[in-house]
């Protein structure tokens, strides 16, 4: 299990978590500043470089690698916003162009054009 700490990047955390857990295929666990993320089968194993590079990818999309440090210990990485003034400007940014042209869950953060297809989404939550 991999601990992801945000405490210090808030702003990003929701999205982040989406995007990590979907491209690992992994079961994210929600704190209050963190999360966790643990495979689906006990079998297999995720790797601390594999969630590195998906959090380097999500940073590089927003446009905000330069603005990020990421910090590793044991199990445990942990994201450092740096100075920057471009941070702000960027995040709301990508947040217009994103409520623009998408339906997001409230439950969880998953993003979609369709709004048939968030409705069924939802659904999974109340099973």
């Amino acid at each position: 299990m991999i601990t992801v700490d945000c405490s210090n990047a808030l702003t990003i955390k929701d999205k982040l978590l989406v995007y990590v857990a979907d491209n690992l295929e992994a079961i994210p666990i929600l704190k209050s500043d963190k999360f966790l993320l643990t495979s689906i089968d006990d079998s297999q194993v995720i790797e601390k470089s594999d969630v590195l590079s998906a959090i380097a990818d999500f940073l590089e999309s927003m446009n905000l690698k330069e603005n990020f440090e990421l910090i590793t210990k044991d199990d445990v990485i942990e994201i450092k916003l740096l100075a920057g003034k471009n941070v702000k400007k960027n995040l709301e940014k990508s947040a217009e162009k994103k409520k623009e042209l998408f339906f997001e869950c409230t439950h969880c953060g998953f993003m979609t054009q369709y709004e048939e297809e968030l409705k069924t989404h939802r659904l999974i939550h109340y099973i």
